[in-house]
């Protein structure tokens, strides 16, 4: 059989190993000491639970092909908890989107600014229903055209958009427009009396979808062992451990920026492809510190949006979005440098995409990029950044090598 070597056990590398286990002996070669990329299970033993601080949830709208994926490997999954509070504690405001009684808090109800925000939540619902006549305008651009309040765009839309991406407020600004509305859109989000999807989240840890992959397959797997160079002229990769890996085949499941300093003789096709996407760190903090949670327990939500001047502190309560059984409430915390050292379970660092060009964009130059020298490219960053489009870029690729 042919030699196929996948880079990246994420989402993207995982199933497009498993798409093609009958066509190829496989390799899968991450830099992690573990598989899954942003698949990541964390046990707590203290009270014997497994919580996740990566990939989290799902549903069946907006993902119908992993929902398959995990009925095919008999993984289960329960209801999760979808929301949201912010908290921006220079002008006294904090607010949760999670019930009748969090969202109508009389000391919100008569506060212009809260008006000013579901005034502009309406209005924005309904500019989201239409096409936009540019769809190259930046979001911030947008924002000003429309004149759409401040309160609006800094108590409700930007800390949304920012846990969404787990992007920075300055990045999110700058994205395309239609990128963001699209993907509003597309899950429901423009709409606050519309009918939300149900989400979910996998029993006992996302992890649980790996095991069973990595159960029913016979891949050769290395791990902690990072990519160096892809010389894709002599069909070449080098590791940091020195070794050499020949192959017929090759799926680059990195991301983009990681892929671009790997793989040299780019041609014009990869380059355009690869600089699309940009990415950025955060510093994710697994703890137990209940401080940065909002003041009232009322509003204590499963994403929790707080302002740290422009940087984005969003804080999930783990025990809400994933049904935990335990006495102490966990937390996994982006970017903040207020949390009890004492507190601290684990730190972990994780890079998030910063779209540059719109959706449509991306799909155009991932068309004409893949396959060009025997080299595929998924990932997340191919769609809106999350599980399911990294799930369809594999199976993009699965077809595309099929069809060749």
């Amino acid at each position: 059989m042919k030699k196929l070597i996948i880079v990246g056990t994420g989402i993207s590398g995982l199933a497009s190993a498993y798409l093609l286990r009958n066509n190829f002996e496989i390799t899968l070669i991450d830099k992690n000491d573990y598989i899954g990329g942003h698949t990541h299970t964390h046990y707590y033993k203290n009270e014997n639970i497994h919580y996740d601080s990566g990939f989290i949830v799902l549903n069946n709208k907006n993902y119908p092909n992993l929902i398959k994926l995990l009925n095919e490997l008999d993984v289960e999954y329960q209801n999760s908890d979808m929301s949201f509070s912010v908290v921006k504690e220079d002008i006294g405001y904090e607010w949760a989107g999670k019930n009748i009684k969090t969202i109508l808090d009389i000391k919100n109800i008569f506060s212009l600014k809260y008006l000013k925000v579901l005034k502009d939540i309406i209005r924005f619902s309904k500019i989201c229903e239409t096409k936009l006549a540019d769809e190259e305008i930046l979001l911030n651009n947008f924002l000003k055209k429309n004149k759409f309040s401040k309160e609006f765009i800094e108590l409700y839309f930007f800390p949304m958009c920012s846990s969404i991406w787990s992007s920075d407020l300055n990045q999110i600004e700058n994205y395309k427009a239609c990128f963001i509305l699209d993907f509003f859109k597309n899950h429901g989000l423009h709409n606050i009396l519309a009918k939300r999807p149900i989400w979910f989240t996998i029993k006992n840890g996302s992890n649980t979808y790996i095991k069973k992959i990595l159960e029913k397959t016979n891949f050769n797997i290395i791990k902690n062992n990072k990519v160096t160079i892809i010389d894709q002229e002599k069909k070449i990769i080098k590791t940091e451990n020195n070794n050499e890996y020949k192959y017929d085949y090759l799926i680059l499941s990195s991301h983009s920026d990681e892929t671009f300093q790997l793989l040299k003789n780019k041609t014009f096709e990869q380059n355009q492809l690869l600089t699309s996407v940009n990415y950025q760190k955060n510093k994710i903090i697994i703890h137990t510190d209940e401080s940065i949670m909002p003041k009232n327990k009322n509003n204590w939500s499963s994403w929790n949006f707080k302002y740290q001047k422009k940087q984005l502190v969003l804080t999930y309560w783990m025990n809400l979005l994933q049904n935990l059984r335990c006495k102490t409430n966990i937390f996994v915390t982006l970017n903040s440098n207020e949390i009890n050292q004492e507190k601290i379970i684990k730190k972990i660092e994780y890079s998030h995409p910063i779209f540059l060009k719109s959706k449509k964009t991306i799909s155009e130059l991932s068309e004409k990029a893949q396959g060009q020298n025997n080299i595929w490219f998924t990932g997340a960053w191919l769609g809106y950044g999350f599980h399911e489009d990294g799930l369809n870029s594999a199976i993009n690729v699965y077809n595309l090598i099929n069809v060749g």
